[in-house]
Order: C-alpha cells, then sequence, then structure tokens
C-alpha cells in the first residue's frame, strides 16, 4: 500500500507540475551548465573543505542538489551524447569518447576489441537543441563539444550559435590565443575567433554567454554552457594557483585543479548576478553538473572509489543541481538515482514542450523528483563502456535496487556491492550472493540486447594466446 500510495502522491505532483509549466505565459529561459570533470566531491555543498565554490553553492542553497547523480559514462563523449538526446549511449552507437584516431584504441593482447561505433550523434536524432529551437527558442552553444567532428558541430545539430565547440574535448590551452606548440591535432579552436592576451577561457566562454544573454531582450532562450575546465591541461591564473599551494598540500587535490575550481565557480556567479540584474532570475531554470566523476589523479573523490573513466563510484557519481524559482524548493536535497539522460525529458517538460514524437527516450523526467518524496523502489541504472581510456577499465554496470554488478570485460571477472551499506565499493560479495550475481547479470544482458548496440568483439590474438 505504501508503495501505491507513494506512485499516487508523485503522479499528482508531477501533472501538476507539468500542467503549471504548460501554463506559463512565458517560456522559461533554460541555462544547462556542464563542468568538464568536476568530482561529486569538488563543491562545497557536497562536503568539499578545501576548495572555494560560493556560486555553485549559492545554487544549492537556491535550488535543489541530486545525492545520487550518475553520469551515463565514465568519460565525455557518450554522456554529453546521451544528455542531447535523452537516450542511453548505447542505444545510440555511441558508447566511446572521441578520440584524436579514428578508431578507439586498445591494447594490442587486449581481452576484447571495442566497437567500431559512430563517434557523432546520427541527424536521425531528435536533440534538446532542436526540440526547444522548434518549440520557440533560440539555441546556443559555448565551450565544449566533442559529440561529433566537422559536420556534426553544435550548428548542425539544433544550435542557432555555436562559440567554441568543436571536435576535440580539450583545449589546446587555457590562455589566449589557445594554441599549443607541436600539438598533433590542432594549435587553436577553430569557432573561437579573436581574444586578448591573457586572457582566460572560462572567462572567455562566460563573456560569450553574456553578451548572448543581453541580445535577447526578454525572447526566450537555451543555452548550453559547456566550460573545457577543469580537464586538463591544468591551467589557472597564478595567484589562485598560489593560494591553493597553502590550502591543499596532503590533500589528494592538485592546487592547479583547485583554482580552476573556484574560476569556473567565479564565472558562473557572473552569470548568475546577470540574471538578478536584468530580472530573469524568476523565469530562468539553471542545471549544472558534469559530465563524469573527478580525475583521480588531481582530486579526491573519497569515499567513492576511483575515478574518471572508471566504472567505480567514483568514475560515475556527479554533481547535480537545480534552481527554478517557484517550482524547486530552496535548499532542497533528492535521494533519488538519477542518471545524465534524465536531463532531456525534464527540460523538456520544463518547458511545456510534448516529447510523445521522440521515441525510445530512456530518460525520466525529474519533475517528480521536486516534490521531495524519496521513491521506494529506486530507477535501475545501466551502462555499457567496452573501451580502453582512462584505467583501462572495459565493462558494464547494472545498478538495481541496492547492488551493484560490474562485469569487467579486461582482467575478467565480476564485482557485486551492497551500495547502501558500502559506497565506497570496498566488499565484493559476488562468490556470497552468487544468485544476486547471476541474476543482475542476466538482467542487463537482457536489457542489453533490447537496446542494440554495436558490440565488442573478443580480440583473435588474446584468445591465441591463451590457447
Amino acid at each position: 500500500m505504501k508503495e501505491k500510495r507513494y506512485i499516487s502522491i508523485c503522479c499528482l505532483v508531477f501533472v501538476i507540475l507539468t500542467v503549471a509549466c504548460k501554463q506559463q505565459k512565458q517560456l522559461p529561459n533554460i541555462l544547462f551548465v556542464m563542468v568538464d570533470d568536476l568530482g561529486v566531491r569538488d563543491l562545497a555543498c557536497y562536503g568539499q573543505q578545501y576548495i572555494q565554490t560560493p556560486n555553485m553553492d549559492r545554487l544549492s542553497e537556491e535550488g535543489m542538489l541530486w545525492k545520487n547523480a550518475y553520469s551515463s559514462c565514465p568519460v565525455c563523449s557518450p554522456t554529453r551524447a546521451s544528455i542531447l538526446t535523452g537516450k542511453n549511449p548505447a542505444r545510440i552507437h555511441f558508447t566511446g569518447h572521441i578520440t584524436a584516431i579514428e578508431k578507439h584504441r586498445h591494447p594490442e593482447n587486449s581481452t576484447i576489441i571495442p566497437p567500431e561505433d559512430l563517434m557523432y550523434i546520427p541527424f536521425e536524432e531528435q536533440t534538446i537543441a532542436e526540440v526547444m529551437k522548434q518549440a520557440g527558442y533560440t539555441t546556443a552553444h559555448f565551450g565544449k563539444w566533442h559529440v561529433g567532428g566537422e559536420g556534426y558541430w553544435p550548428i548542425d545539430q539544433g544550435f542557432d550559435l555555436n562559440i567554441g565547440g568543436w571536435t576535440h574535448g580539450s583545449p589546446p590551452a587555457y590562455f589566449y590565443p589557445y594554441e599549443r606548440p607541436g600539438s598533433s591535432w590542432n594549435s587553436s579552436i577553430p569557432t573561437l575567433k579573436g581574444g586578448v592576451d591573457g586572457e582566460y577561457l572560462p572567462d572567455r566562454l562566460t563573456d560569450e554567454a553574456i553578451h548572448f544573454i543581453k541580445q535577447q531582450k526578454g525572447a526566450p532562450f537555451f543555452i548550453n554552457l559547456s566550460y573545457y575546465a577543469v580537464h586538463t591541461p591544468l591551467q589557472a591564473p597564478e595567484g589562485l594557483i598560489k593560494k591553493y599551494e597553502k590550502i591543499v598540500p596532503g590533500t589528494g587535490i592538485d592546487p592547479v585543479y583547485a583554482a580552476m575550481v573556484e574560476k569556473v565557480d567565479e564565472n558562473v556567479g557572473r552569470i548568475l548576478d546577470l540574471l538578478d540584474e536584468l530580472r530573469l532570475k524568476e523565469n530562468t531554470v539553471v542545471l549544472l553538473t558534469s559530465d563524469n566523476g573527478g580525475l583521480e589523479t588531481v582530486t579526491d573523490n573519497s569515499p567513492f572509489r576511483k575515478g574518471k573513466g572508471h566504472l567505480y563510484e567514483g568514475g560515475i557519481r556527479i554533481p547535480l543541481i537545480i534552481r527554478w524559482p517557484g517550482f524547486v524548493k530552496a535548499g532542497s536535497v533528492s535521494w533519488n538515482r538519477t542518471v545524465s539522460m534524465d536531463l532531456f525529458p525534464s527540460m523538456l517538460d520544463m518547458a511545456g514542450v510534448e516529447n510523445g514524437s521522440i521515441k525510445n527516450l530512456d530518460g525520466r523526467s525529474l519533475l517528480e523528483d521536486f516534490s521531495g518524496i524519496t521513491m521506494e523502489v529506486q530507477p535501475d541504472l545501466y551502462m555499457y563502456y567496452p573501451h580502453y581510456g582512462i584505467g583501462q577499465d572495459p565493462g558494464s554496470v547494472i545498478i538495481s535496487g541496492r547492488y551493484k554488478l560490474i562485469d569487467h570485460y579486461d582482467q575478467v571477472k565480476t564485482e557485486l556491492f551492497d551500495l547502501m551499506n558500502d559506497e565506497g565499493e570496498t566488499r565484493d560479495l559476488s562468490e556470497e550472493m552468487p544468485g544476486i550475481a547471476d541474476s543482475l547479470k542476466l538482467k542487463f544482458y537482457q536489457w542489453l540486447e533490447s537496446v542494440g548496440p554495436i558490440m565488442h568483439i573478443q580480440n583473435p590474438i588474446y584468445i591465441n594466446n591463451k590457447k
């Protein structure tokens, strides 16, 4: 009875919020902020003690913070593609991040050969920008793209404006002229023109976003503000680096990385101040998140295990904050499990846009979480990552109920964890609970078959060597 009552309450709240969205006289502006590689523990509102993040913390004080938010992949490109489409990376054949070479790398004697997946969003998919544009929004992208080569850049995928978005995910440099002498793939960002000596990339992207907002003069806008920071190369203003050289020794946090986080936070604050100044705050939804867990060589993700590129919690747990005055209670917290592709249907519902024409959406709308009620039955999470990258950790994940199963494809093994009692994944229960492990593995591969990904294959060299 409790579960039925919970579902009824959530459905009622969801219907009320959805109707309220559709009845708004003016479309809400939507500002989506992505901080690249930002770890779940890098913000003070998530427990960070050393890095100062007052502006992102302000967002959490004025909005809702999710305690169980996941990226849809432990690396960037697939996660970004899932946000743009509302679909699991496996479904859209985009499970690995774009590399500077045509095919995904793998060691010569690797157990598997990664799938030759698309490394772009096919035009058959409707992106969030395309849907928002049809709904009357002016759409703009600023910063990192990394979900398609030339011909699949933001302008090709529904954005009216693209400043800074292109094929690669790492900037050549963070200071103007944004060049990396001797780089094998490019010396500058082709979609970011001009600049002044000493200009810092997060500052420049924020300047461009501010200029765009001021130009709208009341017209509804959808902004994808995707900072390249805090991705490598680690570069920040000298003054901030010196500040953190005194603060973070012995913490596992790189002082340059800490300076980059604070600098991004400063720029988020500039945008929030602008919304206040232009009296746009009340009619603007601000969403802030990351594309994967923090890189463990430069930040501390504890108590979560490992970091970016890994299937452990440190690689896929991320911050998520949404501020929407009048719809989201200030200072609220949700413990519901959510994943990157939930943001697509959420933003559509915020804009009062019907999504019935979009087939096979994998995400759920987060409007139901605004009630503050914790689901008794949490959504299952599925992740197919058959790629070698940071950490050399190809495999798959299913989280169902309190249990998480990782099926490792190289150094073949299966691990089972009870996340309710062991969020640090310190105790493998697969041998103690073989029945649960087997049932979760079966459930995952039934799901995988239903979404139809491009599959990895066994490496013939590995098979022959094993013989």
